[in-house]
């Protein structure tokens, strides 16, 4: 269903709803589908099943994180 009563919170959701909501196309705008790219993205969860749906090459920076 694809009927909103607000706006989507896509930091309430776990990155598996969110790219379950980008296959099925659950999303009601353009907007709404680039805050859950971005959110998972940030998260770095299922790039590679990112890049199969949009069928280009997303390129990542590499990780600032250092090892303790």
């Amino acid at each position: 269903m694809k009927t909103h009563e607000k706006e989507l919170d896509v930091k309430a959701l776990c990155s598996r709803k969110l790219l379950d909501l980008l296959k099925n196309d659950e999303w009601e705008s353009a907007r709404e589908r680039r805050k859950i790219e971005t959110e998972l993205i940030t998260r770095r969860h299922y790039l590679e099943q990112m890049e199969a749906l949009s069928g280009k090459k997303r390129v990542m920076a590499p990780s600032t994180a250092t090892r303790h």
